[in-house]
């Protein structure tokens, strides 16, 4: 036994020297690890998050910074309505002289009462769809609406429309303010933001298509616009179209629309 101690012991003063000099060589090199992920990580982060689907914002993430709706140099007004005239069966003819088009001037539940564009929804769903103006690219509207009851009722106004089953969707659900992409007949959602809505308040719409960028907000009507917008992203599908209103009502629910107005950017 001792001769076996004293053959353990020269070894260990043979190896722990060695051993020392790596055990300080891999202590340095974690900790130069550290120091780097320390640098690296909020770049890598930012990096990451430029990668998120369109509708997934970052935590904390702030919009575009709003400028005023303008119809200065760079803009054109291409469609605008007061609704103030006398009461009548259909939308008819805008106060720009434009005539409304799709469901507004045919279909029994359009009407004009008491300076307002009205629809009377039937107890049955109904969807029904208003269009001002021509077909562009790059616009932004306006418009002032209420709806009387939410649920499964939707207040909604649409951009890039070409039919039916292609259109650029922004609505107010009671609960939510959503941007959808109708393709194909398809209707996908693209972006959700909470916002509860109450029934019978008007409320302005803001809604803007440049190129693929797509901008939304609503404040309720009669107080200061919002400073940011509260849906912004980016989808390049559909690339130019008419702008309007549509709802889907049911259970005797009335939209009042007070003021439309188109420009193009």
């Amino acid at each position: 036994m001792p001769r076996l101690r004293r053959s353990l012991l020269r070894r260990y003063r043979l190896f722990a020297p060695r051993l020392f000099r790596r055990g300080l060589w891999l202590l340095a090199l974690l900790l130069l690890c550290d120091g780097i992920a320390a640098l690296c990580f909020p770049q890598l982060q930012a990096a990451l998050s430029l990668n998120a689907p369109p509708g997934q914002p970052q935590n904390g993430a702030r919009s575009l910074v709003v400028t005023p709706m303008e119809t200065g140099p760079g803009t054109r007004t291409l469609a605008t309505d007061t609704f103030r005239r006398a009461d009548q069966l259909y939308w008819g003819t805008a106060s720009d002289g434009h005539p409304w088009q799709a469901d507004a001037n045919h279909l029994r539940y359009f009407a004009i009462l008491d300076g307002a564009g009205v629809i009377h929804a039937p107890d049955q769903p109904q969807t029904c769809t208003a269009l001002l103006g021509p077909s562009v690219a790059n616009v932004e509207i306006t418009v002032s609406a209420s709806l009387s009851r939410f649920g499964p009722s939707v207040l909604g106004v649409v951009l890039r429309w070409s039919d039916a089953g292609d259109f650029y969707l922004l609505y107010l659900d009671g609960q939510n303010l959503g941007l959808a992409r109708a393709m194909d007949g398809m209707l996908t959602p693209l972006q959700v933001v909470a916002f509860p809505a109450r029934a019978g308040a008007l409320y302005t719409f803001r809604f803007r298509a440049v190129g693929a960028r797509l901008f939304a907000m609503v404040w309720p009507t009669g107080q200061p616009a919002l400073s940011d917008w509260q849906i912004s992203l980016s989808d390049d599908a559909l690339n130019s179209g008419q702008a309007g209103i549509r709802v889907f009502t049911q259970k005797s629910a009335q939209v009042k629309v007070t003021a439309f107005t188109e420009v193009e950017l």
